[in-house]
């Protein structure tokens, strides 16, 4: 990560994830975050036979079956079914997943948007908006959104978190 004035990464920092080709369920997480992130910091293990997630040294809490990490839900969430409702006061296409943080797994409830246009790097591309919903209250006073591309690949375009916005920009 390069270091940005006034942002929240440093030079050095790290987020890496190791997730199961076949099933995109995650391995590991680790996270390596200097200055007001480095209480965000840990080393999590994932293990899919057991249905426990080890962190923080020796740690443990079991979890649902396909708890996913923050990052191994990126992966995930492109081969998820994220057609919008046709009824917007009815959400019957949320999708729901089991998401470690922190120190325990939440259940996240995806809502799509229905398709639009975002613009990345000067480029208009057409994209679906998924806000998350997580039931924990720190993270959703963030507002998190993820922009998938609206075409085959679904690529992650753009993440926001509360004042910060990140974009795929190649």
């Amino acid at each position: 990560v390069n270091s940005v004035t006034g942002g929240p990464f440093a030079k050095g920092d790290s987020i890496a994830a190791a997730v199961d080709p076949e099933t995109l369920g995650p391995r590991k997480l680790e996270i390596k975050l200097s200055g007001g992130l480095a209480s965000a910091n840990q080393s999590v293990m994932f293990d899919e036979k057991t249905n426990t997630i080890v962190f923080r040294g020796m740690n443990r809490v079991e979890a649902p079956v396909g708890t996913h990490s923050i990052l191994s839900l990126v992966y995930a969430i492109r081969s998820f079914n994220l057609k919008p409702s046709k009824d917007t006061s009815n959400p019957i296409n949320d999708t729901r997943v089991a998401v470690f943080w922190d120190t325990r797994p939440y259940i996240f409830a995806l809502r799509p948007a229905a398709a639009d246009t975002i613009e990345v790097r000067g480029e208009k591309v057409p994209a679906q908006a998924i806000s998350i919903s997580t039931g924990n209250r720190e993270l959703d006073a963030l507002n998190l959104k993820v922009w998938l591309s609206n075409d085959e690949r679904r690529l992650p375009l753009r993440f926001a978190a509360g004042q910060y916005q990140a974009d795929l920009i190649s």
